[in-house]
């Protein structure tokens, strides 16, 4: 047959043409698709005149497939079972069981937190794929302009015009102490109690750096500065082994309460996280309930976590 031809056959042909076949009487076929008998013998008869042969042989008022209708059935199943896997594809990608989801996060939220929650969300929806990137705060903010990922967890707020950044998680730092330490007793811990300590530090580009310094300097209590890192992780596991005591961000000491001693400190040094996204595109549903996942899943785990600003 020419493209004219093919061009000309038409889905509800097919329909009735598959109908007729599956269920072998023209009234079954018509009560399947919900119309009348007259209308399968009119598709079933342009059907044949599109094709150019006989789908059908037509004997003693029955129906039976010729042997050129049955190879065309075969490739007919072949395509409703295609689209049935669409409809289906829809429907899951509808229902979120169906999707890539593309993380990105700075490491005090990405080496644990993120992880178990995309663990508890998988669970939620199967059927999904996922990936987590780490990286720094600033480099998140570029895989989420670039679309390289779908949103992004920073550990201090920065501004980027082309980008929504969303407090999702403020509270007090934490002060951590190798087991045993002299300190490990008290309650609460203050910049005097720290006077001598070997301290741990971040980098002094990093906001955290400056505010701890700027207020050890404020009360003229010096302490000995052994050894900086940019991961608070790294942090934990050096003040673990005894090589001094820091200060770090809530989550991470919530993650290290087991190798660490963590107390409160006060006066308060407020750590940041955010949530960020594009300002260009909206986000998928799919990453949308995951951000409102996360949400629900640090206020269950942090319920003392101040309210954004």
């Amino acid at each position: 047959m020419d493209g004219h031809q093919e061009n000309s056959v038409k889905i509800r042909q097919l329909e009735a043409f598959r109908a007729l076949i599956l269920r072998q009487t023209v009234t079954r076929a018509a009560q399947m698709l919900h119309v009348s008998q007259p209308a399968v013998t009119r598709l079933i008869n342009d059907l044949e005149a599109d094709v150019g042969f006989a789908l059908f042989d037509r004997t003693n008022g029955r129906l039976y497939p010729t042997p050129e209708g049955m190879v065309l059935f075969e490739e007919v199943e072949r395509s409703f079972a295609g689209l049935d896997r669409i409809a289906q594809t829809a429907e899951q990608i509808k229902s979120l069981r169906r999707g890539s989801l593309h993380i990105a996060g700075a490491p005090a939220m990405a080496l644990e937190f993120l992880p178990s929650v995309l663990t508890g969300f998988m669970r939620e929806h199967p059927g999904i794929n996922t990936t987590l990137l780490i990286h720094a705060s600033s480099i998140v903010i570029d895989l989420v302009v670039g679309r390289r990922c779908d949103v992004g967890f920073i550990a201090h707020p920065l501004t980027h015009h082309g980008v929504n950044i969303e407090s999702i998680h403020s509270a007090p730092m934490r002060c951590i102490l190798p087991h045993g330490h002299r300190l490990a007793g008290k309650a609460v811990i203050t910049p005097e109690d720290l006077r001598g300590e070997s301290f741990i530090s971040f980098p002094k580009e990093f906001d955290a750096r400056m505010l701890i310094d700027g207020l050890f300097a404020q009360r003229r209590i010096d302490r000995v500065m052994t050894s900086e890192s940019q991961l608070s992780a790294a942090i934990c596991v050096l003040v673990q082994h005894g090589a001094g005591v820091a200060l770090i961000d809530q989550i991470t000491a919530h993650y290290a309460r087991d190798r660490v001693v963590v107390k409160p400190f006060e006066p308060t040094i407020l750590s940041e996280f955010a949530l960020v996204t594009s300002n260009q595109h909206p986000v998928s549903s799919l990453a949308g309930a995951f951000v409102d996942y996360a949400k629900s899943r640090m206020i269950e785990m942090f319920p003392a976590a101040s309210p954004p600003r």
